[in-house]
């Protein structure tokens, strides 16, 4: 029973120390906000530049290009076999006509193209097979496996040196965002644990007297240390609530206006904030209320031994 009105005795404390310092309370949690914002800030900027890498990558293909006389036999050979290797998401056979028709539709504003085409009498473009990748890596091994003898003697060219270089920049700016985000997170960490040490300590320190005192009077270290870090642990909770509500409503507000730098698809940046709710809000929570408790911990100290 002693147990549970000490801790009740703590719990009272502790909210009489948020009360009585309520505006220095209220700095300390707009601190803390701005902390977590910081973080979830460059978790989004991160996320941004993840999914318009993938976009990126969504749109590189191998177009690899058969002569006209290449029978239907060796083009669906080709289909077949390259539909059937694991690194390959898609495989895409497009007839000579199909494969005209497009070319057509991409040249649609150039006269001279298409007057070239309309003079001669048949259809010089053989069937094209479009390759899609399950991920960048893998382009070099599907030329390789386009080497296969069955109909390798049907291939005219293939177009992945035209997207080699950019396979090249998505590959070397996905690993720069990663690492540049990396960075930045480890970059606010730091600054926020400084300033929420800080803080806290200016908050303990109007309270020095009256530490001085329960310790004149026999309290022990833990039963003067536990209010504040139980303060702490109050401040942390209410700044995760405010930094959470923000942090949706933001994304909320954001996402359907940067459709438009992603070619009128949805960003995903509301979608991984809810979606991801529950183990950001464990994760930073259990940080934050970590961070503030060993702060409040370690600012006591120093008037303890006085």
């Amino acid at each position: 029973m002693s147990f549970f009105v000490t801790f009740w005795r703590i719990f009272l404390a502790a909210w009489k120390h948020f009360t009585r310092n309520l505006w220095l309370s209220l700095t300390t949690i707009f601190v803390l906000i701005l902390a977590l914002l910081s973080v979830n800030v460059l978790i989004g900027v991160n996320v941004l530049l993840t999914h318009a890498t993938q976009n990126l990558e969504n749109k590189i293909d191998v177009s690899v290009y058969f002569s006209p006389s290449t029978t239907p036999a060796v083009l669906e050979q080709a289909r077949f076999f390259m539909s059937g290797l694991p690194q390959v998401k898609s495989a895409q056979l497009l007839t000579a006509n199909e494969a005209l028709a497009a070319f057509k539709a991409r040249h649609a504003g150039d006269k001279k193209i298409l007057g070239a085409l309309d003079e001669l009498n048949e259809n010089p473009l053989g069937a094209t097979l479009i390759l899609k990748a399950r991920k960048t890596d893998n382009y070099p091994f599907l030329l390789k496996a386009l080497k296969n003898p069955q109909f390798d003697f049907a291939i005219s060219s293939q177009n992945y040196e035209d997207h080699a270089n950019t396979i090249a920049r998505v590959q070397s700016v996905s690993r720069s965002v990663q690492l540049f985000g990396a960075g930045l997170v480890l970059i606010f960490i730091l600054f926020s644990v400084l300033i929420v040490f800080n803080t806290i300590r200016v908050a303990i320190y109007t309270q020095r007297e009256e530490i001085g005192i329960m310790r004149l009077v026999g309290a022990s270290s833990s039963y003067v240390r536990l209010p504040f870090v139980f303060e702490g642990i109050f401040l942390a909770l209410i700044a995760l609530v405010f930094t959470g509500t923000i942090v949706v409503a933001l994304s909320a507000y954001i996402d359907p206006r940067l459709a438009s730098v992603f070619d009128g698809a949805n960003p995903g940046l509301s979608a991984y904030f809810v979606g991801n709710a529950l183990i950001l809000t464990i994760t930073e929570g259990i940080a934050l209320a970590s961070l503030v408790g060993f702060s409040s911990w370690a600012a006591v100290g120093k008037y303890l031994k006085r």
